[in-house]
């Protein structure tokens, strides 16, 4: 399972970075803010639902772990494996918290 995820989540990296259609002015990872952790981010969450979804949220680094926890007991997402993991709860915490920094329309 470890190999398809890992193949999974490489194939959707291909695929961010080679999405036909885009325009040169249009953001590669949406309206996700483009700091570190960006591209893990945009892959791992847009594997199942929109990256708005996460730019909607304003959550402290505990909701946020509860959050990826719920959806891997509850709605049956794969882990994510580390250093990802750690990558991607770093710029949730950072970016999208409590005080919504980046949240769209600002």
């Amino acid at each position: 399972m470890k190999i398809f995820a890992t193949a999974f989540a490489a194939g959707l990296l291909a695929v961010a970075h080679v999405s036909p259609g885009l325009a040169d002015d249009e953001p590669e990872f949406g309206v996700l803010v483009e700091k570190p952790g960006v591209e893990e981010t945009f892959i791992y969450c847009t594997a199942c639902h929109s990256e708005r979804i996460v730019a909607q949220q304003g959550l402290t680094r505990k909701d946020w772990i509860d959050l990826l926890e719920w959806m891997v007991d509850e709605q049956e997402m794969e882990p994510i494996e580390e250093p990802d993991y750690t990558i991607i709860i770093d710029y949730l915490a950072t970016y999208y918290n409590t005080d919504r920094p980046n949240f769209p329309g600002k």
